[in-house]
């Protein structure tokens, strides 16, 4: 395998067969994302305290994205050379600008910028084939958007695999401390020190597998990438901001607690909640949650621990709190002999407090008319024969004859779904190109009967000034899985959340009768919001989101596509793109998506 990526890198380095990148964009009619309005930008950072009436600054990077052997002797996917990529700082109204090389061979790419609300610019969300065309080898894209909103988000590869083998990192947006809301529970918020980003290392590249993946455990947990044990130094008194980063990409919840310390929650998923005290805390895939420390112990080192659950079950890894001072070489060696953290701590001594949990910082005004939508989630066997199974693409698939995706013949134990279909990702980007998307590729979210197919591309449209109550339901069927969504470009108000003590499966019906009998106990005072989300076996999750601006943004559960089909839907809300954006982006030329793109 070595081998292979060593040669893979050397061609990389000597073939450039294409450019496809975006150089000016005017979304509101200048081009203000690509105006330089620093100097010496080369040798200006954008990690610096924010301040009041002070011009934005544009922030760029170069991202290279390659195969590369790393010190362990294990392949992985990397942004230049390292695995996370390197961390983007920057200030509320920043102009973020990231151009992205992609060297890796038969494979596209593209970068999704989590939690990012993409407030005029829907086309930088890195949806290939939704808001853009994918990357291609050789290719190059440039990402712009303002940093609108402040919090904890980071990015990472669009595709499942490429984000599991090491295409990821932190994205911090700070702004001025008297606009924290929480700035008077902490001394210090060193974000850049202070930041940790967990992810889980699998037993062999993922990109390289054409086989079933979905079985496949890792091996570790990582804390800021594959080296030395991270270090988290503080003085004693003091209150400090610590950034947790769940950058898990498959279904793997992480519990963090830290020896003989108390935290206080104080944000999840970038936006700020009432303060809650918690011994341990639960972050599931691409979650984030902000907590304080106060360094009140007595002098010395102590561990941060994290344990994984769900695919990560026993697997755990650890970072160090350390007070000035203090000489860690003895913690060192401790660690060399603490094999098996379960044997030290009692993960379920205290109640882990998880992001649907707590309450945001503000009471919400009510809605006085919202719209219904019920999502069945469950994994369901497809009755298909071996014969009937299609290995081409689906625009080459006999008209009239039922198309069955390869992918089906990997998964014997069914494949999950939403209302018993699959997520199809279209023939031409829809944002771009909304017009040339084939009509028979669509179906309309509750009414997914009325496409044979297993797979279309299962649309919500909705309207400024809508608001959706979601109900996703996890029926509990065909499996016994929890599952995780991730909503892109909004926040979503999460107002239930419920799991059938009884460990019965919830039919529509069911659901349906808990809520006509007044049995679901929704709040809508002070509910979270959260861009991430866990749906509980035999349970439901229920949110609501307030329509405000257009595009095309996925609900999408990214694990459950892992080596199987996407599972996801789209919400439609109306929104031109002038032309002069449109002559920018890059044009997908004779590129067709297969039966399963990149998910």
């Amino acid at each position: 395998m070595k081998v292979i990526v060593c040669c893979l890198i050397i061609i990389a380095n000597i073939s450039n067969n294409g450019k496809a990148s975006l150089e000016s964009f005017a979304p509101t009619g200048a081009n203000i994302l690509f105006e330089d309005n620093t100097k010496n930008l080369d040798h200006v950072s954008c990690y610096r305290p924010c301040k009041f009436n002070v011009k934005p600054k544009r922030c760029y990077y170069n991202f290279k994205i390659e195969p590369t052997v790393q010190s362990d002797d294990r392949p992985a996917i990397t942004i230049n050379g390292q695995s996370p990529g390197p961390p983007i700082q920057a200030c509320v109204n920043d102009i973020i600008v990231v151009e992205v090389e992609s060297r890796v061979l038969d494979q596209d790419m593209s970068i999704h910028w989590h939690g990012i609300e993409q407030k005029g610019t829907p086309y930088m969300d890195g949806v290939p084939m939704v808001t853009q065309c994918p990357i291609g080898y050789g290719q190059t894209f440039k990402y712009a958007f303002v940093a609108t909103s402040p919090g904890t988000f980071f990015y990472h590869a669009d595709s499942v695999s490429h984000h599991s083998d090491g295409v990821y990192g932190a994205l911090i947006i700070n702004q001025p401390q008297p606009l924290e809301p929480h700035s008077s529970i902490y001394d210090y918020d060193r974000s850049k020190e202070n930041t940790l980003i967990i992810a889980a290392k699998m037993p062999e590249l993922l990109t390289a597998k054409l086989e079933d993946v979905s079985k496949l455990k890792p091996d570790a947990l990582i804390i800021n990438g594959d080296g030395d044990i991270p270090k988290i130094f503080v003085m004693a008194g003091f209150a400090y901001r610590l950034r947790l980063i769940n950058a898990i990409a498959i279904e793997c919840p992480i519990i963090l607690n830290i020896d003989h310390h108390e935290m206080i929650v104080i944000a999840s998923d970038g936006k700020p909640t009432k303060p809650v005290l918690a011994r341990n805390v639960e972050l599931y895939p691409g979650e984030r949650m902000d907590v304080v420390v106060r360094s009140t112990q007595e002098s010395g080192g102590y561990w941060v621990r994290v344990m994984g659950n769900g695919g990560c079950a026993g697997v755990t890894t650890k970072a160090m709190l350390i007070y000035s001072g203090y000489n860690y070489t003895s913690m060192l060696e401790e660690e060399q002999y603490d094999i098996d953290d379960t044997q030290h701590v009692n993960w379920e001594s205290d109640l882990v407090v998880g992001g649907q949990m707590l309450e945001s910082l503000q009471d919400q005004s009510h809605a006085t008319e919202v719209k219904p939508v019920y999502l069945g989630i469950d994994r369901n066997v497809v009755k298909v024969r071996q014969e009937d199974i299609d290995f081409r693409y689906i625009s080459d698939a006999i008209p009239k004859k039922p198309y069955f995706p390869a992918a089906l013949a990997l998964r014997e134990n069914g494949v999950v779904q939403i209302n018993h279909k699959n997520f199809l990702y279209p023939n031409v980007p829809i944002m771009m190109r909304p017009k040339d998307v084939r009509a028979d590729m669509f179906c309309n979210v509750g009414e997914e009967h009325k496409q044979v197919e297993i797979q279309c591309m299962q649309v919500l449209n909705a309207e400024g000034g809508d608001v959706l109550e979601i109900a996703l339901v996890n029926e509990g069927f065909g499996s016994n899985d929890s599952y995780t969504f991730h909503m892109h470009g909004y926040s979503m108000q999460v107002i239930a959340t419920w799991q059938n003590p009884k460990d019965k499966p919830i039919s529509k019906e069911d659901f349906q009768a808990l809520s006509s009998n007044g049995k679901i106990m929704r709040n809508l005072q002070n509910p979270p919001f959260k861009d991430t989300i866990t749906v509980p076996n035999k349970g439901y999750t229920i949110v609501r989101i307030k329509i405000d601006r257009g595009g095309s943004w996925l609900l999408e559960c990214r694990s459950c596509a892992l080596s199987s089909l996407p599972v996801a839907i789209l919400i439609r809300v109306p929104q031109p793109i002038p032309k002069s954006v449109l002559d920018s982006l890059p044009k997908c030329g004779s590129y067709r998506p297969p039966d399963v793109l990149l998910n």
